[in-house]
């Protein structure tokens, strides 16, 4: 239920790869989803005799962060921003459609720098440099499945980014540890190309005590290379169960016709009866391939594989508005072939039983996972593009805890002839001057320690405030933020750019959760940490929400104070705090 009115409310999100668009008059197809939390997405277009054309969305931990194509091995364990692992299972199916279509260049591998072995999670050589994104926990109580969001990232954590794998490491034989069943050892082999791109969010260092490997300056201009629309399609993770809108202008070169919408999905440690840990678990062979790092810390991250829906749809006859509720099958889980797997029953798709899990990562609304809808140059004939936004301002975040990362942007809605639809937010450290660079900064995050879009109120009238708070950000650095409008038509607005610098971390000491982890006895037991999520999800996202955990903050060391040390006053509070726990899970 939940689900649904969130997305019976959500305001449309979408992603535009206008820059791909020729002159003449528009035509816009639309796909529209409502995803699972955590999901990674592509969505990509193809003729109808199965001819590769476009990718038009790819989700950014795929797209920038480099998950399918870093250092680590295929097997390697995964956990809260976990750095390193390459996922060659989270989109293959896509992965090989555009790595086997007509001219299509591939990525270069990335490997460890100069580590023992690919399953070696600790570091075995001066092979690092700072990570402002990635980090690694070595606590076991906050490593596994069930507690990732009980972590956060050190202030500062040092990760190895890599270099390519070389002809020369092929000579020699280079192969990562691998386990073709629990227990059954071997060395797999390696190639010098990859389906996915490298890390894009990365400048090398090369000041004192940084290790980085000059391969790491090649890696966003390599990956443009190979893929120049990359900057255009990445999206940021959409917010679960966010009615969620890719739209994609046709270049003016593609004929009238029948094509097919394809949208592929996954999500790490989405566990079934057939796909869990039981069948996929930590690797721990051969012996002295995987350091003990690997072998204890992190959780075994194979659940089910993507799970891909095909929706065809022609351009030129009219308005198209068709979708599909069951997948076209499902992909390899290691990735290493892209053949679409029918649909066999070891995939979930039930939302009632497993909701959010297999089929349903793509949540069914009005009876469909993916809609599309195709806008006819008849109806943009005549458009013009959306105005400017005006007033653009980004100010400090108010709670002095998260100012360092959050932030809060404002302007003026802008203006256009039929309504604008969405506002594209693009966040970077390089100055933002045209569209080119506009493109390759970042799309804007929610202010929230979930990796989610921002995503803004569309349907507010012209020269009345849009405000958002948003994150994605460091401490003590310059940032660029642009905002520009766009219409049903995918036209778009001109950009308007604001400059912010964030302050340094202020460091607190108070606990969290002051009451319920005296109630409980401990910060970590399952109902403390669904508390802590209503609190950072569902309160700190909102005035209201943070004026109440204000108070609380006030009040709650004194009242802890007091029940900690009486059993009877720490049952009675359990008890007064059940509803809201049952809420929290609820929501969670």
């Amino acid at each position: 239920m939940r689900r649904v009115a969130s997305a019976l409310l959500a305001i449309c999100l979408g992603w535009s790869a206008s820059a791909l668009a020729q002159d003449g008059i528009a035509r816009v197809v639309e796909v529209e989803i409502t995803p699972v939390r955590r999901a990674q997405i592509a969505v990509w277009i193809e003729r109808a005799d199965g001819t590769y054309l476009q990718t038009i969305a790819l989700t950014q931990a795929t797209a920038v962060r480099g998950i399918g194509n870093r250092p680590g091995a295929l097997q390697m364990n995964s956990g809260y921003n976990w750095p390193y692992g390459r996922r060659e299972g989270v989109l293959p199916i896509w992965g090989h459609r555009r790595a086997n279509a007509p001219g299509a260049m591939p990525f270069h591998r990335v490997i460890f720098q100069d580590r023992t072995s690919e399953g070696w999670a600790s570091r075995s050589a001066n092979d690092f440099s700072r990570d402002d994104y990635y980090c690694l926990s070595f606590t076991q109580s906050v490593s596994g499945r069930d507690n990732l969001d009980a972590m956060t990232c050190p202030s500062v954590f040092n990760s190895d980014k890599g270099r390519y794998l070389s002809e020369d490491d092929l000579r020699e034989g280079y192969a990562e540890p691998f386990e073709t069943a629990p227990g059954a050892a071997t060395m797999r082999a390696l190639d010098t190309t990859s389906l996915y791109p490298p890390r894009r969010d990365v400048v090398r260092c090369t000041t004192v005590g940084c290790y980085d490997h000059p391969d790491v300056e090649r890696y966003a201009v390599d990956a443009r290379s190979a893929m120049p629309e990359i900057d255009a399609i990445t999206m940021a993770t959409p917010p679960e169960g966010m009615r969620t809108m890719v739209v994609f202008t046709v270049p003016d070169d593609w004929e009238d016709g029948d094509y097919v919408a394809w949208v592929e999905v996954n999500t790490e440690g989405d566990y079934n009866e057939t796909w869990n840990d039981a069948r996929f678990p930590t690797p721990v062979n051969p012996s002295g391939l995987w350091d003990f790092w690997a072998m204890s810390y992190g959780y075994p991250y194979r659940g089910q594989p993507s799970v891909a829906f095909r929706v065809p749809f022609t351009l030129g006859g009219g308005a198209v508005d068709t979708g599909v509720r069951e997948p076209a099958g499902y992909g390899w889980i290691d990735g290493s072939s892209g053949e679409l797997l029918a649909m066999d029953g070891t995939i979930s798709q039930d939302p009632s039983a497993a909701p959010g899990s297999g089929a349903d990562r793509l949540f069914v609304v009005d009876d469909q996972r993916v809609h599309v809808t195709v806008i006819g140059p008849e109806v943009c004939e005549a458009n013009t593009p959306p105005g400017a936004v005006a007033g653009l301002t980004v100010t400090e975040y108010p709670e002095q805890r998260d100012a360092h990362r959050f932030a809060q942007l404002s302007f003026l809605a802008a203006s256009d002839d039929s309504g604008v639809t969405r506002y594209d937010v693009r966040v970077g450290q390089e100055p933002i001057t045209d569209t080119d660079s506009f493109m390759r900064a970042l799309p804007a995050r929610a202010a929230t320690l979930e990796h989610e879009a921002l995503v803004l109120p569309s349907g507010v009238r012209a020269g009345d405030p849009v405000e958002a708070d948003f994150g994605g950000l460091g401490p003590e650095s310059h940032y660029y933020i642009a905002v520009r409008a766009l219409d049903r038509c995918n036209a778009a607005g001109p950009i308007a750019v604001a400059e912010y610098h964030t302050p340094p971390i202020h460091f607190t000491t108070v606990s969290p959760c002051f009451v319920a982890t005296a109630a409980y006895g401990t910060p970590l037991a399952a109902d403390i940490g669904a508390l802590r999520r209503l609190r950072d999800r569902h309160l700190r996202t909102n005035a209201l929400g943070r004026g109440l955990v204000a108070v609380y903050e006030t009040v709650g060391p004194h009242l802890a104070a007091v029940i900690r040390e009486d059993d009877d006053l720490r049952g009675a509070v359990r008890a007064v705090l059940r509803p809201v726990v049952q809420l929290a899970h609820w929501l969670d």
